[in-house]
């Protein structure tokens, strides 16, 4: 008998399309809320070269940039005209796209596989699920390493543009931003929700605070010093 493999976070059952990642000793979501969004890697890859690479819409018609897309958590993939999904065709151009290095589109595609196969070995064969996410976790970190240099650079686009117009403050901030456990919120930078190992920076705004990973909030700290200089 088949044994379907199950979220530890949110119990739901996992198929070979979704994001996932190890945890302890089972796999789950990497966002239980949106199981088939791009991965971070794929993320780092279309902020690092595609960002302003153009795309088109098959259910509307519409052409736009991909820095275009839907800016919302819930909608960060979907066609800002229609709301059409356009994850596979995103997905599509970060894994074909030329003006990218071959070697790390390569690599971003494997590592997806990789999960795949994740899911789809613990499914079939559960007493070597450990193994699978060792073999997993090992492809991930070297992955990573091989793009964080072009990532940050990214993310410090991303930055820039948010504090251009105004999604991320750069003036009347407090001396001291103490550290605070997270919430489960979406990062102010990246997006990308505050896992339950992970710390946040709070970023006091007046009426509401922006969550940020402690990563984002060292760029997002020098680049709005930069930017409050030539402002």
């Amino acid at each position: 008998m088949t044994v379907e493999p199950m979220c530890t976070r949110c119990f739901g059952v996992l198929s070979p399309d979704d994001v996932v990642e190890a945890d302890g000793t089972g796999v789950a979501h990497i966002d239980c809320r949106r199981p088939r969004d791009l991965t971070h890697d794929e993320r780092s890859l279309l902020y690092g070269y595609c960002w302003a690479h153009p795309i088109g819409c098959p259910e509307c018609g519409r052409g736009f940039r991909l820095f275009e897309l839907g800016a919302t958590y819930y909608k960060r993939t979907c066609c800002p005209h229609c709301g059409f999904d356009l994850i596979e065709r995103v997905r599509d151009h970060l894994y074909t796209c030329p003006l990218s290095p071959e070697v790390m589109r390569r690599r971003v595609r494997e590592a997806r596989e990789t999960a795949g196969k994740l899911v789809k070995q613990a499914r079939e064969f559960p007493d070597r699920a450990d193994v699978l996410m060792r073999e997993a976790e090992v492809a991930a970190t070297a992955l990573r390493d091989a793009m964080k240099e072009s990532a940050t650079e990214g993310w410090r686009r991303i930055i820039q543009a948010k504090l251009r117009d105004g999604r991320l403050p750069h003036d009347n901030i407090p001396a001291t931003i103490p550290g605070s456990p997270d919430d489960g919120s979406a990062c102010g930078v990246c997006e990308r929700p505050l896992a339950n190992h992970e710390a946040m920076k709070l970023i006091d705004c007046g009426a509401s605070a922006i969550p940020l990973h402690t990563d984002c909030f060292e760029l997002w700290n020098e680049e709005r010093h930069n930017f409050k200089s030539t402002a």
